[in-house]
């Protein structure tokens, strides 16, 4: 039967190739793709009934498949779509790989993933002090006064996303539209994450975004937009603090001013823009353009940030669930999509800001 299954899928994004290169007519396409919905769902309930608990006497136990029938009834009248279920960890790992498709910045930044109204995230800071060499025997080794385990607490705010779909789209359209909705909203929410991860100003239901309260900044050489030998010196910061896998963030702006200064430098200026156009780094750290970032030049102005960014966490709440509502005297379905998502910085010694002066 899942051969027939798969059969059927076949044929429908057949047809779909059919209409879009004119071998068939849009009247007779839609006839064909109801009949052949129609098909599919009737092989989805044979699969169903046949994977229902068989009782001893060898008959089927109504009473399962009966919930079988309910599920099937249920996907038929679209009461739902939910990305959860069983498996949250797998799919709260392959949304978090949606999400990093589209933006980059959210490849860096690390997810914590629970069902509570809020997320507990152990922190060791300051870090353990270094290994002593102790000789043969010996039972007097100091304990660490160093390191000390505090807690940062996110609490998961909710996210809202909606889209109308018109019944046309959802009758007549050889598309299968709820099929698209869990991408089409991973992309949705990804935007905002990758914006409130970057501007987010603590306050209210915003994030702590990287770019807010920082502890750490240096000072740029000379007034206006940045130059090569300032972005030098914060790479050379961070790299000072051990921030392994840390990055610089900065607007596309800021990067295309640092590039285009034409004010005589040193040597060593050009082979440091050389990697950043050949390798986009600069003494080996990667650097994230985005948008989200501030592209203000005015005195005191943070214009990059470089950090280690798996010590930005972003706390979530379960997953992301998507659900159909209909108003009264309304024809569309509105897909209404909601997640709960939180996020802040770890350790804020890690982020360094290079402002102007």
């Amino acid at each position: 039967m899942n051969e027939e299954l798969l059969q059927k899928n076949i044929e429908i994004r057949s047809l779909s190739e059919q209409l879009s290169n004119g071998t068939i007519k849009a009247d007779e396409a839609r006839t064909k793709l109801e009949e052949l919905r129609a098909e599919k769902r009737h092989i989805e309930q044979r699969i169903a009934l046949a994977d229902a608990p068989v009782s001893k006497t060898g008959e089927r136990n109504e009473i399962f498949a009966e919930s079988f029938r309910d599920v099937a009834n249920a996907i038929r009248e679209l009461r739902s779509v939910t990305i959860n279920g069983t498996g949250t960890i797998s799919q709260f790992s392959s949304l978090t790989k949606e999400f990093a498709k589209n933006n980059d910045i959210l490849n860096y930044v690390r997810f914590f993933p629970g069902e509570n109204a809020s997320t507990m995230i152990p922190v060791l800071s300051p870090p353990p002090a270094r290994p002593g060499a102790f000789p043969e025997g010996t039972f007097n080794v100091p304990s660490d006064t160093q390191a000390a385990l505090g807690i940062t607490e996110l609490k998961p705010n909710i996210y809202v996303s909606e889209l109308p779909i018109t019944a046309e789209t959802l009758k007549l359209s050889i598309v299968d539209i709820e099929r698209e909705l869990p991408a089409i909203f991973a992309e949705s929410f990804s935007d905002v994450l990758a914006e409130q991860v970057v501007q987010g100003n603590g306050t209210g239901l915003n994030f702590d975004g990287i770019f807010n309260n920082l502890q750490n900044t240096i000072g740029c050489q000379v007034t206006g937009v940045p130059r090569v030998m300032d972005l030098h010196r914060l790479a050379m910061e961070v790299k000072k603090v051990k921030a392994r896998g840390a990055a610089i963030v900065m607007n596309h702006l800021i990067y295309s001013g640092i590039l285009s200064d034409s004010t005589a430098e040193a040597a060593i200026s050009q082979i440091l823009k050389e990697e950043m156009v050949r390798t986009n780094t600069i003494e080996g750290i990667p650097i994230i353009l985005t948008p989200d970032a501030p592209s203000s030049v005015v005195s005191g102005s943070t214009v990059c940030v470089a950090a280690r960014l798996r010590d930005y966490a972003v706390a979530m709440a379960g997953t992301i669930t998507i659900e159909p509502i209909r108003a009264p005297g309304d024809t569309r379905t509105h897909f209404q999509a909601t997640a709960f998502f939180n996020g802040g910085k770890i350790l804020n010694r890690n982020f360094i800001g290079l402002r102007t002066v």
